[in-house]
């Protein structure tokens, strides 16, 4: 499976799941949320490097769930909105390089 179909996939369950009803709003909370607590659980210096890099991880994949809802909910293309940033960050790094 190609990472463009998973993105879909996850957009439709969250269609079929909320029938987009969900406020803007009320995303953006939820992946702060989500990126407060990645942030937690990096600086964390408790947990094992295994487990560490676990938690990581599926906190790393919630906020891309949480992602697709908003790209569900505000129509966006991800892939050319990705294109385009890269484009513009690669054009400002090369011209500050040379």
């Amino acid at each position: 499976m190609h990472f463009e179909e998973v993105w879909e996939m996850c957009e439709k369950f969250h269609q079929e799941e909320s029938k987009n009803a969900t406020p803007c709003q009320t995303i953006l909370d939820e992946l702060m949320m989500k990126i407060n607590l990645y942030r937690m659980v990096d600086s964390a210096a408790d947990p094992s490097n295994e487990d560490k890099e676990k938690a990581k991880s599926r906190l790393y994949g919630e906020i891309l769930l949480t992602l697709t809802n908003l790209s569900l909910k505000d129509n966006i293309n991800v892939f050319e909105a990705l294109v385009t940033s890269y484009k513009n960050h690669t054009i400002d790094f090369y011209n500050a390089k040379y």
